[in-house]
């Protein structure tokens, strides 16, 4: 009786390997794969984040929002071409005003000269007494003063001339860089909103495609979670094989090899039912562990889509892009401050015209002082006579010169008109002609790339993280769960042991049956299982024996 008792208790030993193991691979099991489906659900959140991000309302505004950028940037040419015509032309009246303000000097100058003649002729003439000296000191005296605004004139349009010089000349400048730029960055811009457009359109085509593969993975996992419960049916039905082992061991009858042998045929049976339903849903999931892990390597798909592979860099076109407007901006700040610049001198001459007008004005009103004093010299030397006619030839003169005044000073007035209206085409041209500066569509342009770069670096980092997390949880399930080297081979060795010494054919020993019957009441205590009443039926039945299995 000994030798079947150790050989039993072994067998047992055994079949507690295989279910211990069960136990710790399938908690394991179970504790992976509800990692993986924390996994997959943020995978799924952030899959449908990028796809709310990059749906076809937000693509469409950015890239309108792009092409507007590209058509301000397009305006700076035409803004730069106007504001150097109308330096241009600012220019040149001040060049006209000036040869009018010189034409003023100059009849001032002779006019000057005729009253210093006036003294000194009249000082030959005794007849004059002191009236025509009296007379050349007011003239004099006015012309002194038309002298002084004169040279105030000079002055302003000297100075203007330094403000035109100076913007004419960074016009210049900016004009060869203006060239580099334009059309390229606009045209650029143009461009990369389709590419933009295009590439998250792929981007989202891939998203929807991996959740639905996320999705997919999801229920798989799902259906496994469900199909390791043939651990727990498994761990049970080993208890009750063990169970079984226990029971007919402790039976007086259990020290007849013959009834043991019996025994082993029923437990053999019974542990044969269990490993064939035990590997076929092992089998299946194994088969759709590997499914999944395989199907999981589908997730990195948005890795190599995030930023596209245009840049040599490797840092995709929008990285490129941003690049190149950020050393943009440099240069379309220089060329606004230009604008401005052209907006404040078009003012500031405006202002100085104003004060042209009046001090032109003011010599202009010389004239009639001089003419009114030249002709009461006329008149004078007409009483005195003959001995008067040089002065009176000297008044003359003067009031000749001062008619050329008036004419230089009408002259100048009327290009302080034109000089008036060239300064507010200037600060017209210097004015932005849309809603945005070039700057502001450029820095808009900029936040736009920024953003929707960030939407694909924010999600696709989640992703492509989750992603490789998910690989590798569900590669770690296929290694961690060996459910066949660590359970399988176990349950094998138990059945060839119980297959060597188990009956192969019915027993006549009807002594046997009523320990073979209190052995099935037993089990039938104890299991619940409708598939191992089963099996206990069909080994009745083949015993020849009229015993019955009564449900637990």
């Amino acid at each position: 009786m000994a030798p079947v008792r150790t050989f039993d208790d072994a067998l047992a030993a055994e079949l507690e390997g295989a279910r211990s193991g069960i136990e710790s691979r399938f908690l394991a099991a179970g504790e992976i794969l509800v990692r993986s489906i924390e996994g997959i659900d943020t995978l799924i959140t952030s899959l449908d984040n990028l796809i709310k991000a990059l749906d076809e309302n937000a693509v469409a505004d950015t890239t309108k929002d792009m092409r507007v950028a590209a058509e301000t940037l397009l305006g700076l040419s035409d803004n730069h071409r106007d504001r150097l015509s109308a330096m241009a032309l600012l220019g040149r009246h001040r060049e006209i005003l000036a040869i009018h303000v010189g034409d003023m000097r100059s009849s001032l100058a002779y006019m000057r000269a005729f009253t210093v003649n006036i003294k000194i002729v009249s000082s030959g003439i005794a007849e004059a007494g002191s009236t025509f000296e009296s007379f050349a000191q007011e003239i004099s005296d006015c012309i002194e003063a038309g002298r002084e605004e004169l040279l105030q004139v000079e002055l302003d349009i000297a100075d203007l001339k330094r403000g035109l010089v100076a913007a004419s000349e960074e016009s210049v400048r900016l004009d060869s860089h203006l060239r580099t730029l334009l059309p390229a960055l606009p045209n650029q811009l143009g461009e990369s909103a389709g590419r933009m457009a295009q590439h998250y359109s792929r981007v989202l085509l891939v998203a929807d495609e991996v959740a639905g593969i996320a999705r997919n993975i999801h229920k798989r996992v799902v259906r496994v979670l469900q199909a390791l419960q043939i651990g727990d049916s498994t761990r049970q039905r080993i208890e009750h094989v063990q169970a079984g082992l226990s029971f007919f061991t402790r039976q007086d009858a259990g020290s007849d090899p013959r009834y043991a042998s019996l025994c082993h045929a029923l437990l053999k049976n019974q542990l044969a039912a269990t490993k064939g339903e035990f590997d076929k849903e092992v089998g299946e999931i194994e088969r759709a562990m590997t499914d999944m892990a395989d199907q999981s390597r589908e997730l990195l798909k948005l890795r190599d889509m995030a930023y596209g592979s245009h840049s040599e860099k490797g840092q995709g076109f929008l990285d490129d892009l941003l690049a190149r407007i950020e050393e943009s901006l440099v240069l379309v700040g220089e060329i606004e401050g230009a604008d401005s610049a052209a907006l404040k001198t078009g003012r500031d001459t405006a202002e100085a015209t104003a004060h042209l007008n009046t001090r032109i004005s003011a010599i202009q009103s010389l004239k009639n002082d001089v003419q009114y004093m030249a002709l009461n010299t006329t008149i004078r030397c007409a009483q005195i006579g003959e001995v008067a006619r040089p002065l009176s030839v000297i008044a003359i003169e003067l009031r000749d010169h001062g008619h050329h005044l008036e004419v230089a000073a009408n002259n100048g007035l009327t290009e302080l008109d034109a000089l008036t209206a060239a300064a507010g085409t200037l600060a017209a041209a210097g004015q932005s002609k849309g809603e945005l500066s070039a700057t502001e569509a450029l820095g808009i342009a900029a936040r736009l790339i920024r953003d929707a770069r960030a939407r694909t670096e924010s999600e696709i980092g989640i992703l492509v993280s989750r992603g490789e997390e998910v690989l590798s949880i569900l590669d770690e399930s296929v290694e961690r769960l060996a459910f066949d080297t660590e359970i399988g081979r176990k349950l094998d060795r138990v059945a060839d042991y119980l297959t060597d010494s188990a009956v192969d054919r019915p027993l006549d020993a009807p002594e046997f049956a009523a320990p073979l019957a209190e052995f099935l009441a037993s089990a039938a205590a104890l299991y619940t299982m409708k598939q191992e009443r089963e099996v206990h039926q069909a080994f009745v039945q083949w015993l020849g024996l009229d015993l019955a299995v009564r449900a637990a």
